[in-house]
């Protein structure tokens, strides 16, 4: 299939340059088009979509998209995109569908964006509902996360006994973490020392090599809801170690469940006493998070790669 693929890049969770790269490992043609430069403002970027001045950046995108003659156009985070851009494809005559897939929390503000979508897949199952409730005018459905094979396969280094967590601090994640009493290795900018915790702070980001080595040399990893961007849904953290065979301990959220089995292929925590038990037994029984990695490893590979989130796409678009 000849994807094009519109968005963001050089965000922190680089998700648009993940999906692409596992496309075009599947073999998919696939090109993408920012619509986000991270060296320039929110002010200047704006000023280029502007009707004002012809929105110049809108008829590049737009000139360059034709060229290709893609088979679909996904806007990763959706929502963010200008409506110049939108506006031009859609009134491309022959046009390919255009759908966006959407990872944040979003209000009935979003309805003109919305609306000019073919179909909107959410990465949280709540955000369907809220879809059809606030009356968006495009079809959508509930498609989670993908697993970013390009992290490479696993090998054989020896996994430090410490649970390893790669993201931003939030009230939520920083509460939690002051509640455990064993260490915890945190990556991720904008991470201070806590007074009261033993955690190991690396104030910094990783790419994607780093982030690979991270998650190939701990015992497991910990995933903790980022409160205010979703609500049931899971996050690229909980599909990601998998590629490296390594364990997911998360809290606990609704969709996980519509993805993995409890127990065998992640774990799941409801409080930071449980949360405790359940590192005191990686800690103890190395073989359960071996097997729990492996098992979770099968499921990513069957069901949670970006290829089977493309073929849901387009199916759903027939």
């Amino acid at each position: 299939m000849r994807v094009c693929l519109i968005g963001k890049i050089g965000s922190v969770t680089h998700w648009l340059e993940d999906c692409a790269a596992c496309l075009a490992q599947a073999g998919h043609e696939v090109l993408v088009c920012p619509t986000r430069n991270p060296r320039l403002s929110p002010a200047v970027e704006a000023l280029l979509f502007s009707e004002r001045i012809g929105a110049p950046r809108a008829a590049l995108i737009v000139r360059t998209v034709r060229r290709f003659r893609p088979d679909l156009v996904l806007a990763v985070r959706g929502f963010e995109m200008p409506h110049a851009v939108l506006d031009r494809l859609r009134a491309w005559p022959d046009r390919p569908p255009l759908a966006a897939w959407v990872g944040d929390a979003f209000t009935a503000a979003d309805h003109a964006t919305a609306g000019r979508y073919d179909l909107v897949a959410y990465t949280d199952s709540f955000f369907t509902g809220q879809h059809e409730t606030l009356g968006f005018a495009s079809r959508c459905l509930y498609l989670p996360h993908a697993a970013n094979t390009r992290l490479s396969e696993p090998d054989r280094t020896e996994r430090l006994p410490r649970l390893v967590c790669v993201a931003n601090p939030t009230p939520n994640r920083i509460a939690l973490l002051r509640q455990l009493r064993s260490a915890v290795e945190l990556y991720g900018p904008g991470w201070q020392a806590f007074a009261d915790a033993p955690h190991a702070i690396h104030a910094r980001r990783l790419d994607v090599a780093a982030l690979a080595a991270a998650y190939r040399g701990h015992i497991g990893v910990l995933n903790i809801r980022h409160e205010t961007n979703v609500v049931h849904g899971l996050n690229q953290r909980s599909f990601d170690p998998y590629v490296l065979g390594a364990p997911v301990v998360s809290d606990d959220q609704p969709d996980l469940r519509a993805c993995f089995d409890e127990g065998r292929e992640i774990l799941i925590y409801r409080d930071a006493a449980e949360l405790e038990e359940i590192y005191a037994r990686l800690r103890r029984e190395p073989q359960c998070a071996q097997e729990i990695g492996q098992a979770g490893r099968r499921r990513m590979l069957a069901e949670h790669g970006y290829t089977h989130r493309l073929d849901r796409i387009a199916a759903a678009l027939r």
